[in-house]
């Protein structure tokens, strides 16, 4: 299977391994892409072990999980990606079908590198449609 992330490679060499917890992505980016592969294949633990521990407890796990199982995911489209140190922000847009129509969800998303490992902070919604 290609992976979700539309790196282009197989799933079991690009994303699947951080799902296994086999490896942790090395940049801000794999680590936005890696999650985007969560919700396609369902990989919902993924999201809750990449939250930043600073914001885990405002993350809305039974939110994602609803939602995740609502749509069906398309693509990823990565606009902007930029590391300073132990910050990144990632721009992208998630393109996906709901109810037989097809949405985007475009959002920038913000990163924290700790102990050599990257986190997910917060995201905020730029427009979806």
């Amino acid at each position: 299977m290609i992976c979700p992330c539309c790196s282009g490679l197989e799933y079991k060499v690009c994303c699947g391994p951080f799902h296994l917890g086999e490896d942790n992505p090395p940049t801000a980016e794999k680590l936005m892409r890696s999650r985007y592969s969560a919700f396609a294949v369902k990989a919902y633990h993924y999201l809750e072990e990449t939250l930043d521990p600073q914001t885990i407890l405002t993350f809305d796990h039974k939110g994602n999980r609803e939602w995740g199982d609502s749509v069906q995911f398309v693509k990823l489209e990565i606009l902007n990606a930029e590391e300073i140190k132990n910050k990144a922000t990632v721009e992208f847009k998630a393109y996906f079908n709901k109810d037989g129509i097809e949405l985007t969800h475009h959002e920038i998303s913000k990163f924290r590198q700790q102990g050599g490992i990257w986190y997910f902070r917060e995201g905020k919604v730029q427009n979806q449609n």
